[in-house]
Parts: C-alpha cells; sequence; structure tokens
C-alpha cells in the first residue's frame, strides 16, 4: 500500500464533517421545537382545565343557591390555583317562566375577547 492510498482512506473531508455537521443540527432544532410546542401546549391545557373547574364551581354555587340568575351580564373575579380569574354570566330569559339559561365564561383577564371555557345551563325556579 502506497503512501498516497493511506492518506486516502483516513479520515474525513472538511466537507463531509460540514454536511454531517448540517444533518446533526436540522435534527437537534427539530428536537426543540418538539420540545417547545409540547410545553406550551400542556400549558394550555392546565389553563383549560383550571377554567373548566372554575366554571363548574361557578354552575355549582348558583344551583346552591336555589333560585334564579339574575337577568343580563353579570361580571366578576375569584381566586383560585394562585391565580386571578375573570368570569362573566349571562342570564337570558326562556319562553317558560320558569326556566332561565345561564351562561358562564372564563376568561384569563379582564380585557380578553376569548374564553378559556364556556358552560351553558338551564336553571328552573324552586317552587
Amino acid at each position: 500500500m502506497t503512501n498516497q492510498a493511506l492518506k486516502q482512506q483516513l479520515g474525513m473531508t472538511l466537507i463531509e464533517v460540514m454536511v454531517a455537521l448540517a444533518v446533526f443540527s436540522l435534527a437537534a432544532l427539530a428536537a426543540v421545537n418538539v420540545a417547545t410546542e409540547h410545553m406550551r401546549s400542556l400549558s394550555y391545557i392546565e389553563q383549560k382545565t383550571q377554567a373548566l373547574w372554575i366554571a363548574n364551581n361557578h354552575l355549582t354555587q348558583l344551583h346552591l343557591d336555589q333560585k334564579l340568575p339574575k337577568l343580563g351580564d353579570t361580571k366578576g373575579e375569584v381566586e383560585f390555583a394562585g391565580q386571578t380569574w375573570y368570569w362573566q354570566q349571562e342570564g337570558l330569559k326562556t319562553p317558560d317562566p320558569d326556566f332561565r339559561l345561564v351562561r358562564i365564561r372564563i376568561l384569563a383577564s379582564e380585557g380578553s375577547e376569548s374564553a378559556l371555557a364556556e358552560l351553558t345551563s338551564y336553571m328552573v325556579a324552586k317552587k
């Protein structure tokens, strides 16, 4: 074997190293993007779940009060899981005067237009 043959068999060229680094960096970037998106969606699901709990708690409290909720819009806030949440309640008439439609929306911030959770229920007047 000659010196020239040995030199050709040892090591990789600079272009091969650069191509390998480019492939590795693309794979690493994809993995980081997947992990970031997973964390973002996990946070959103956690917020949505807590908002649904708050809406259910609010609706349960309305049922426990044993009276029809007010007509029109009502707003308030509640402390839950170390965070302040904002709720909106809408009471609407129905064709039957003994029934009332109640819609509860839970917002993460006071000025937010989109609700994280929304529940709609009908309540009946206790006799």
